[in-house]
């Protein structure tokens, strides 16, 4: 089976710091990513989708999750770059979690990485 490379990258935040997140790709979990830290990992040569979750999760009534489908066909270079950014949501941090989740994660993807 014919494989490409994906480099998850996560930015170094002050939201959800502590909590490792899971890089799943169609639901199987293929490693976790600390704050300021780098996965690279090995996905098929087909559409797939990207889940990062974050870790300890399961107490909260919202989850901090992005989910996104990955085409490698537009990869040029054999290798897909996530860069993972966090940040705070105000609304549910003042409702303590109750009406939405207290952080969000963006998803930069870049198939042209080098």
């Amino acid at each position: 089976m014919i494989t490409i490379k994906l480099r998850v990258n996560r930015k170094k935040a002050f939201t959800a710091m502590a909590m490792p997140f899971a890089v799943k790709i169609d639901g199987a979990k293929k490693g976790t990513v600390k704050n300021g830290e780098s996965l690279e990992i090995e996905i098929p040569n087909h559409n797939c989708v990207l889940q990062i979750d974050m870790v300890g999760n399961s107490m909260t009534l919202h989850k901090i999750r992005k989910e996104v489908v990955l085409f490698p066909e537009h990869c040029t270079s054999g290798i897909i770059e996530c860069e993972v950014d966090t940040s705070y949501n105000w609304l549910g941090g003042l409702t303590f979690g109750l009406l939405q989740a207290t952080g969000r994660i963006e998803l930069n993807i870049n198939y042209n990485a080098k």
